[in-house]
């Protein structure tokens, strides 16, 4: 059991808590006072020995809740699917898992899976494919390949089954969650010393799966990246501006000087001022997506002067004078606050955005919407999209959920993308990085 601590003290010094060599005997033996049992109380206890500061606190209470993984047997319990709904009996015990199990059921078979692959034995971060393999190895996939060859052997035609086709997308996507998982525990178990090699394991994970204790570090990140964004944006603006140059005038000004081109003239350009107005759902679902997102473009501020954004649950509110009142992050918590975790209404959105903006928005201007248009089964109002669409230059639309999981369940995303300019799959800040540069390389 002495090997449990030493390992959680591992992660804690991955997650920035400082623990001295000291501290980890001082943690020992309240474990051996306290035992394991009771995780309550062993929380309780070793935060009183290990963690010195308020914000190491905060990452000693993440770092805890991720590292003592058993409590998701429980969560199990309370969201088993309706047995009821039974897969194909022939069926293999993965595919009934990814077709009728709950979001924790899976999460849960993923955890089991790691733990026979020694998962806590990463080290390094050339390892995360082979443990990725042996996950999924060990969750059955290779049986569930075959099952799906065969039904494809088994069409008369070369359309596969509605089946087929549906244990191939939730396929995909057990692969994206079983290889986010292992980033995670990456981050707990292995060695993770380097800058760069941190900002990159955060850059390409998904969002949602970001652990609390490193959100400061993730904010520093995206910051950075969006001033990188926000210059090269600026260079290329003032090229812009600056036109291109005029070659018969450069000549006929410099005339007097005997064909030396002493002075070069430009033909300018004038350029409109662009419009953004980027409407984010805020919603449990998507919550800790819009934290991202909101933060990357209030960043880019400095060369996208005219930026108003919106937030939403059902009802729509405007949130740009907040951020420009408060610091960002105070701006963002009172955003997610005021207007997240409601019950997800996109065609209440949507009526209150044209209320508020249809008058306004012109062909200078650029919509972005972020969300996974999962809409409870209520009204979609689609000709609301219709509407915006045919108003504004370009509507984009971000989603940060994989493709395998877009128009499944209540998503509707089929239906308002087909009034939007463009669509992108946008679950980890590597994406909305390349979503954000696009969309700044088109909003003039």
């Amino acid at each position: 059991m002495e090997r449990v601590l030493t390992d959680f003290v591992k992660a804690l010094r991955n997650a920035n808590v400082r623990v001295s060599p000291a501290e980890t005997l001082d943690a020992m033996e309240v474990v051996d006072r306290v035992g394991y049992e009771n995780k309550d109380l062993l929380k309780r206890t070793l935060s009183i020995v290990l963690p010195k500061t308020p914000e190491e606190k905060d990452k000693f209470s993440s770092c805890f809740d991720d590292f003592f993984t058993d409590e998701i047997k429980a969560a199990v319990e309370v969201d088993l699917p309706d047995k009821n709904q039974k897969a194909n009996n022939d069926s293999s015990d993965l595919a009934k898992t990814i077709m009728e199990g709950s979001q924790a059921e899976i999460k849960l078979a993923i955890a089991e899976a790691g733990e026979e692959s020694e998962i806590r034995e990463i080290k390094y971060f050339t390892q995360r494919s082979v443990f990725t393999r042996r996950i999924l190895e060990q969750m059955g996939v290779g049986k569930l390949e075959d099952e799906i060859m065969q039904m494809g052997s088994q069409n008369d035609g070369d359309t596969p089954s509605d089946l087929e086709q549906q244990l191939r997308s939730q396929l995909t996507g057990l692969r994206e969650r079983v290889s986010d998982f292992v980033q995670q525990q990456f981050l707990l178990h292995g060695d993770v010393s380097g800058e760069q090699l941190r900002e990159q394991i955060f850059k390409s994970m998904n969002m949602a799966q970001i652990d609390r204790s490193y959100l400061h570090e993730v904010h520093s990140l995206v910051r950075k990246m969006a001033k990188k964004l926000a210059n090269l944006h600026s260079r290329r603006k003032k090229n812009f501006r600056k036109g291109r140059l005029d070659i018969r005038k450069t000549i006929r000004d410099n005339w007097v000087n005997q064909g030396i081109l002493f002075n070069l003239s430009w033909s300018y350009k004038k350029v409109d001022r662009p419009k953004i107005y980027v409407i984010c759902d805020v919603s449990g679902s998507v919550g800790a997506y819009a934290r991202f997102m909101l933060m990357f473009l209030f960043s880019l501020t400095e060369v996208v002067s005219k930026l108003r954004a919106f937030v939403f649950s059902s009802n729509l509110g405007e949130v740009t004078n907040d951020f420009k009142d408060s610091q960002l992050d105070e701006a963002i918590e009172k955003a997610l606050q005021k207007h997240g975790g409601g019950s997800t209404d996109y065609g209440q959105a949507l009526t209150d955005f044209v209320s508020l903006c249809l008058d306004d928005i012109d062909k200078k201007t650029t919509v972005v919407i972020l969300g996974d248009a999962r809409n409870n089964f209520g009204p979609e109002k689609a000709n609301l999209m219709k509407t915006i669409n045919e108003r504004a230059k370009q509507v984009f639309w971000l989603n940060p959920e994989g493709k395998y999981r877009w128009d499944t369940g209540d998503s509707v995303m089929k239906t308002y993308s087909a009034y939007c300019t463009k669509v992108f799959p946008c679950g980890n800040i590597d994406q909305l990085e390349r979503v954000i540069s696009t969309l700044l390389k088109t909003a003039i």
